[in-house]
């Protein structure tokens, strides 16, 4: 019997476990059952999951526990998706869980959510599906957008707004057809305008994912090719026109669905046809997927996983890139400076111990530590961090982003036992790890110091207790070597390890 792996999705409206196991190229789901409960109402009408609800969830994981049981399922892996994430209560709701039911559940960030569909969604599609494609996923409580250009997603948006949360919103508005429709629409102009600053041309493709997409895509009796439906944009807009001026009552009666259903679709068309006017696309392209399907795929395809994340790296850093660029970065400084921080990292391996995602992390805390300077030269540290904490970076969760942020803070002159506030709000772990990343950012933007492309070379090598950093130039470097002396305390500090800058001449 091949190994099953469980997934169960703690999502706003509804709890569902998938059973999977290795197919061919592709997860074998041989088991797939869904709860209605919508965390979701209590979240966004009191800001906290009532412990009945909580009740109600203990008692559908157990059944699925017996489920998974009967499969030979040994290990079952939960998460929880925005209704948790938003709750005031989510400590004490997982904590109860756990108790309830023996089972460890995971509260992921609604960048994690994004950075999970998208990848199922690129191990799917065609080169030719992502050349100039817009992908939005609409979750119960938000959105996301992501941009591909030639192949390649250069920039992504996460906005506070889903199809439940506006529908438990305006609840009280839903006995008037059309004032629920104008104020939902009105509510919805400034996340319009958003994506209009956003979003700078119009796409050839429109993909979208999400909790409503699969009713909705059968009501447009769309076609299905390779696992993916297709909406014709006639039927799509057909469908709004013949929605968006009746009740969920009505929308239920008339499309064969459950009225639950039928309070979040509306929204959901409103959100998309909004989304919609942003590309040129002559049909919808919707895979079905959820972050659940992501995560069995992870798990039973780790080798092709890898791969998929090795692709994303590169879309971070051509999200950062883009970022620092609109901040009026100096481009050929942050990749001079990522370029010797990456070099220092990758001689230091046998000292720091650290991965590639913290390699990553580096590179980007190189490419954005300059972007306050938009805002203020003199302070440009602090601001750079703070800037950094908000920013959407494609691939990048909310938990790396502080992390880079950190990084980015102590580039300069600060030092991490200097300034408690950033410092002491990080864990032991957590501040190990930024000061060995930011210790060899500080070294590299030492290098530089001048801003002046004047050397042929830079070569960096690691000698016994020696980090030796060579600079090739006939220009003089004392301003370097002032830098590097004044920026080298902490690297020293951290590592035990004597930081030397030599230059040799070139004629």
């Amino acid at each position: 019997m091949k190994k099953c792996v469980a997934v169960i999705e703690i999502a706003s409206n509804e709890i569902r476990l998938k059973i999977g196991e290795k197919g061919n190229k592709k997860v074998k789901v041989v088991e797939s059952v869904s709860n209605p409960l919508s965390l979701g109402k209590d979240t966004f009408h009191s800001g906290i999951i009532s412990f009945d609800s909580i009740e109600k969830l203990s008692a559908i994981i157990n059944g699925y526990k017996l489920l998974a049981r009967d499969y030979g399922v040994k290990e079952i892996y939960a998460f929880a998706t925005t209704a948790v994430r938003e709750s005031k209560n989510r400590d004490f709701f997982v904590d109860q869980i756990k108790v309830k039911t023996g089972i460890d559940v995971e509260v992921i960030d609604g960048t994690e959510e994004k950075i999970y569909i998208n990848k199922m969604v690129l191990s799917f599609l065609s080169k030719e599906e992502m050349d100039s494609t817009l992908i939005a996923h609409l979750g119960s409580g938000n959105i996301s957008i992501t941009i591909f250009k030639d192949c390649k997603a250069i920039a992504s948006q996460n906005i506070q707004t889903g199809a439940l949360r506006i529908s438990e919103f305006f609840d009280s508005y839903r006995g008037n057809a059309s004032n629920y429709l104008q104020v939902i629409k009105e509510y919805l102009k400034p996340f319009q305008d958003g994506i209009g600053d956003f979003v700078k041309e119009n796409f050839q493709k429109f993909v979208i994912t999400g909790n409503q997409i699969e009713s909705i895509s059968s009501i447009c009796k769309a076609k299905k090719k390779n696992g993916i439906n297709i909406i014709s944009r006639e039927d799509f807009l057909k469908l709004y026109k013949e929605v968006r001026d009746v009740s969920p009552v009505e929308i239920a009666e008339k499309y064969g669905i459950e009225v639950e259903k039928a309070e979040v679709i509306l929204p959901a068309i409103i959100i998309y046809s909004r989304i919609l006017k942003f590309t040129n696309a002559k049909s919808i392209l919707s895979p079905i997927y959820t972050v659940g399907d992501a995560i069995l795929y992870e798990i039973l395809f780790p080798y092709e996983n890898e791969k998929i994340n090795k692709g994303y790296e590169e879309f971070s850093i051509i999200s950062a890139k883009n970022i620092a660029k609109k901040f009026g970065s100096d481009e050929n400084y942050f990749n001079d400076v990522s370029k010797t921080a990456l070099e220092i990292f990758d001689k230091m391996k046998k000292h720091h111990g650290l991965g590639e995602r913290d390699r990553l992390m580096l590179n980007i805390a190189a490419i954005l530590e300059d972007i306050g300077k938009a805002v203020n030269i003199t302070s440009h540290d602090r601001l750079s961090y703070h800037m950094i904490k908000g920013l959407d970076i494609v691939g990048i969760n909310d938990e790396e982003k502080q992390t880079i942020a950190s990084i980015s803070y102590y580039h300069n002159d600060v030092m991490p036992f200097d300034d408690n506030g950033v410092y002491l709000s990080m864990d032991c772990e957590k501040r190990v790890r930024v000061c060995k990343l930011s210790a060899i950012l500080k070294l590299a933007n030492a290098v530089y110091t001048s801003h002046n492309n004047k050397f042929e070379s830079v070569n960096v090598k690691c000698s016994g207790k020696e980090l030796i950093v060579t600079i090739s130039t006939y220009k003089n470097i004392d301003l370097e070597k002032w830098a590097f002396k004044k920026r080298k305390q902490l690297f020293e500090d951290v590592y035990g390890i004597k930081a030397v800058l030599n230059k040799r001449s070139v004629m």
